[in-house]
């Protein structure tokens, strides 16, 4: 019971901390790829909420256009591509935080180091 306790513990603590590596990096990414005009960031966070209505595919994706205008994406990626791409940062943050949970944070050494002080 322990066990399957600190594998809990360690699994939240990773998934957590991934959804914040996450969250950043899908800022930076989605920056290259989409322009909501009414967006209130953490994108990562409110999937599906990228683009709203009828949007334009653009060469370029510029920011800070007004609310008046439609939703940009860039040429070569549509609301598929979009949810693909976040579905992969899920996978990957649940693998990543599998990993970390199933393997010892501190050695028995370095436990023992702890204890004794």
């Amino acid at each position: 019971m322990a066990s399957l306790l600190k594998f809990a513990a360690k699994f939240v603590l990773v998934i957590f901390v991934m959804a914040i590596v996450c969250t950043f990096q899908w800022g930076v990414v989605a920056d290259s790829l989409y322009d909501c005009t009414d967006a209130v960031g953490l994108d990562y966070l409110r999937p599906g909420d990228w683009i709203h209505g009828s949007f334009d595919s653009v060469p370029v994706v510029v920011h800070g256009r007004s609310m008046s205008e439609p939703d940009t994406i860039r040429q070569g990626w549509n609301l598929t591509g979009l949810w693909g791409l976040w579905i992969s940062f899920v996978v990957v943050s649940l693998f990543v935080s599998i990993l970390a949970a199933c393997f010892p944070w501190l050695t028995k050494h370095r436990r023992e180091q702890a204890l004794v002080g």
